[in-house]
């Protein structure tokens, strides 16, 4: 059985009483542990799982939804400041035209995401500021959902 003789610290684990000196992990167990958690960010963090146990796999819940209108014709506009996961972009259900969306970059008709009205694409980015969105028709709108 190997001891682990530097403590890990894993706050989100709430371990009472706090673990000092050497621990000794069994085979099985620190493969387990190897299992539930995870490395970002320079920092060991806990998987979520649900309250039934079932890993948290799937996206996190939407943070907030925001629109977008257009000002004027081939209107640019990125999205706002605000740290996220994921976006859903989507093409308000009245627009006529086409909305050209895409992360990191200036969107164009030739290098983005096409959404006529109703239309959805899904992104991963870390801000929302990644976003950005071509309005070709004035006045028409692009309806964003994130989650955190």
């Amino acid at each position: 059985m190997t001891s682990i003789n530097k403590p890990m610290n894993v706050p989100e684990l709430n371990l009472e009483p706090p673990v000092s000196g050497k621990v000794r992990v069994s085979e099985d167990m620190q493969q387990t542990l190897a299992l539930l958690t995870g490395y970002g960010d320079n920092k060991r963090v806990v998987l979520k799982a649900s309250d039934s146990g079932v890993l948290a796999t799937a996206s996190r819940r939407i943070a907030d939804v925001v629109h977008y209108t257009g000002v004027g014709a081939n209107d640019e506009q990125i999205g706002i400041d605000i740290a996220c996961t994921e976006v859903m972009v989507v093409g308000h259900p009245d627009n006529t035209g086409l909305i050209w969306v895409r992360p990191d970059k200036v969107a164009t008709v030739n290098n983005a995401w096409p959404l006529p009205a109703n239309g959805a694409v899904g992104f991963s980015l870390s801000n929302l500021k990644q976003l950005n969105m071509l309005i070709v028709v004035a006045g028409e709108k692009v309806i964003v959902s994130y989650t955190r």
